[in-house]
């Protein structure tokens, strides 16, 4: 009897465990997609600064055409306009 019964709280559990495993494999992936997502927009902003580095033209506002603050370009490098211009458009 002792024997059955942890048997099918083993099953129980594992049937359990299955369909959570399923439940965070889902929520992982999705994680991973939105990271992998991030990733790719972050890599793309990094190719445009090197372009605009190339051209001569980096640290310059696209909009307005004056410099981007130096602080604004270490903590956002892929910056491509001055706050002013940023706040402007929000």
């Amino acid at each position: 009897g002792r024997r059955i019964r942890k048997l099918q709280h083993n099953e129980r559990r594992e049937t359990g465990d299955d369909q959570t495993d399923d439940a965070h494999e889902w929520e992982n992936a999705d994680v991973r997609d939105a990271e992998l997502a991030e990733a790719m927009d972050e890599l793309q902003g990094i190719d445009e600064a090197l372009q605009r580095i190339a051209q001569d033209t980096y640290g310059i506002c696209e909009r307005c055409g004056e410099p981007i603050a130096e602080g604004r370009l270490e903590a956002l490098p892929a910056a491509v306009v001055c706050i002013a211009c940023a706040e402007a458009s929000a």
